[in-house]
């Protein structure tokens, strides 16, 4: 068994430790909030945490009387003056599987030279950020061995979420995060032989379209599809696939998209558009039959967060991603010229 696929189809274990993790720490982080009332975010990350650190700003964005922003680590160590004011008076949210990525770790220590507190989301313990943090949240349990991010990608995701929910006290948001969570082992075994069959047909380059605080984990899919299976990936939001990308749409294309809760007609006349281009369809939605007529429609469960949807929705395209992999021949636990973390010399 490769490594992608053991951490891939045994995250369930750690969605739950971080779960009761979260739980746990749910005192500490209110105290946190109290004690730092600043009303204005910065997540920072790089590569698939800076994916995640999307959904944390749009998550947290739409929170009453709250702004926040998202910044690839890369881009402000190298643009340091221009963010100026985008860092001053924020609370830092800094994603990393590693802690040890040059650009997030020099990017930390210049942003706490504006006093900012810092809240860093890792998942190695005694990582390099942690000296600069002033609430350390380590998730160890859920670090991957394999180059590319399954199982740490989506836990930092539930973990972003749970933030939020704590943040804006939100115990339905935790309701549906605890759903997901004991759902998830049946929810990755029942769809398993169903994701080989798809990923046997075939398709050579992938769209996953998605909306709001779930665009993270569709950016982080695609993603996937590019690192495990060497196979293109992109993501756009749902109906903005329309302007410009969907000229490439053809037969060959695998497109994956997540029903959200909004303005329904909508998106089922994109799916019409999708459809006129003769390509392989799936749908993700809280819809049990197939209803909107997709080549195969994926139930991930009654979920009335748009943010919680994510969990069960980027198990769909790691897995895809995998058993593609598998039938091209390509290994996916060590894609070539790509490395863990990043160390700048």
């Amino acid at each position: 068994m490769f490594l992608t696929e053991k951490e891939m189809m045994g995250q369930h274990i750690a969605l739950a430790k971080t779960f009761q993790y979260f739980v746990e720490r749910k005192g500490v982080v209110e105290e946190f909030f109290r004690q730092h009332q600043e009303r204005k975010f910065l997540f920072l990350g790089c590569g698939s945490s800076y994916m995640i650190a999307k959904t944390g700003q749009r998550k947290f964005a739409a929170c009453k009387d709250t702004a926040a922003n998202a910044v690839a680590g890369g881009d402000y160590l190298v643009n340091q003056a221009f963010y100026e004011e985008t860092v001053k008076g924020s609370i830092a949210v800094v994603l990393s599987r590693s802690g040890q990525t040059t650009e997030i770790v020099e990017s930390v220590k210049a942003i706490k030279a504006y006093g900012c507190p810092v809240i860093s989301i890792s998942a190695k313990a005694e990582n390099d950020i942690m000296p600069y943090s002033d609430l350390n949240l380590i998730l160890d349990w859920c670090y991957d061995q394999s180059v590319s991010q399954t199982r740490t990608v989506t836990n930092l995701y539930m973990a972003v979420l749970f933030l939020a929910a704590i943040y804006q006290e939100d115990n339905y948001l935790i309701a549906d995060l605890f759903r997901v969570v004991l759902n998830n082992k049946d929810y990755k075994e029942d769809n398993r032989e169903r994701l080989k069959k798809i990923a046997a047909r075939e398709w050579d380059n992938v769209v996953i379209l998605a909306d709001g605080p779930a665009i993270g984990v569709g950016e982080e899919g695609a993603l996937a599809f590019t690192e495990i299976a060497m196979v293109p990936g992109k993501c756009c939001n749902v109906l903005d696939y329309r302007h410009g990308p969907m000229v490439l749409n053809d037969e060959k294309t695998l497109s994956i998209v997540l029903m959200g809760p909004g303005e329904n007609q909508l998106q089922k006349d994109m799916l019409e558009d999708l459809k006129s281009r003769r390509g392989i369809l799936i749908t993700v939605s809280t819809e049990k039959e197939n209803i909107y007529g997709a080549d195969e429609n994926i139930y991930i469960g009654e979920i009335r967060d748009f943010g919680v949807m994510g969990i069960p929705f980027i198990f769909i395209m790691q897995c895809l991603a995998y058993e593609k992999a598998i039938l091209l021949g390509t290994n996916p636990d060590a894609p070539v010229g790509l490395d863990a973390f990043i160390t700048l010399s």
